[in-house]
């Protein structure tokens, strides 16, 4: 019984983790990127995609098959600036809007709405010296999409 009970949770608590959040975020972008797989994969649940790898990047994924679920987080290593550079593929218009609502309670600041191409109109959030620009509609890709930058 409590091997059973000790799974359930091991359980519940990666499926939370996979839950982007803005704290998530900021916590990876600023991790060592040396040390990326500590965080991305014991703490977080992802799984790392090492063939599509340049070599200052790292890419995970939540694996999922269904892409409303779908997250896939490539993290660019940046020494030159004050974090990482993150960019996230999500498929869920949910998650997304979510996201959007926990940036002001982290303490990013809604700074308009930008648009990054013909077709690609992104909300900004800053906070100190970091930007998040998260696209208000999926993308050609089929997914929304997020960056979070050190300015």
């Amino acid at each position: 019984m409590k091997l059973l009970l000790l799974n359930f949770l091991l359980f519940f608590n990666l499926y939370h983790a996979q839950e982007l959040n803005a704290s998530h975020m900021t916590e990876i972008a600023q991790h060592e990127f040396a040390d990326l797989d500590g965080i991305m994969i014991s703490r977080f649940g992802f799984k790392r995609f090492e063939d599509i790898e340049d070599v200052n990047q790292k890419v995970y994924t939540n694996d999922s098959d269904n892409t409303e679920k779908l997250m896939v987080i490539t993290v660019i290593k940046n020494p030159k600036a004050c974090s990482n550079i993150l960019s996230i593929v999500n498929g869920s218009a949910a998650r997304i809007t979510r996201l959007k609502e926990e940036l002001p309670k982290e303490g990013y600041q809604y700074a308009g709405k930008k648009k990054m191409s013909e077709d690609i109109l992104v909300s900004q959030f800053t906070k100190e010296n970091m930007t998040v620009s998260v696209t208000d509609h999926v993308t050609g890709i089929g997914a929304y999409q997020i960056l979070l930058t050190c300015r």
